[in-house]
């Protein structure tokens, strides 16, 4: 009887955890598609408080502050971390910007229909603004 069990139990393992790897998989071959590059999305809204070459924009805005921070100074794991910490809604707590700011301008990005890849606008910010 004990025997029964273990192998009842060994095969519901087994069929449950290829259950799990098949979702997984499924998941990582989605590939979601954006409208917009991450090129139009930086030149048609985050230019704005970012500035043409990430170096920020020291205009004031409505609170006294500047407008938007320097981000051509960031390193790109920092950058990756900042980008997909506001897209999220600020759960990876990372510093460095004005979170509540940018989550709100993320949802009106989003509400344009230019949403973006956060790995992408990280690169694209990177590979093209960066100065040490």
């Amino acid at each position: 009887m004990k025997k029964t069990v273990m192998i009842i139990l060994g095969i519901s393992t087994l069929l449950l955890m290829a259950g799990c790897s098949s979702d997984t998989t499924k998941k990582a071959q989605e590939v979601k598609t954006y409208k917009y590059s991450v090129e139009y999305v930086y030149t048609h809204m985050c230019v704005k408080c970012h500035g043409k070459h990430g170096e920020g924009v020291k205009e004031l805005n409505k609170q006294g502050k500047p407008k938007g921070p320097a981000i051509n100074d960031q390193e790109l794991h920092e950058l990756k971390l900042s980008i997909t910490d506001i897209k999220n809604g600020g759960l990876n707590q990372s510093s460095g910007t004005d979170h509540d700011v940018m989550e709100h301008n993320y949802q009106a990005i989003k509400k344009k229909g230019m949403d973006y890849d956060t790995d992408k606008m990280a690169e694209y910010i990177y590979n093209n603004f960066y100065v040490k």
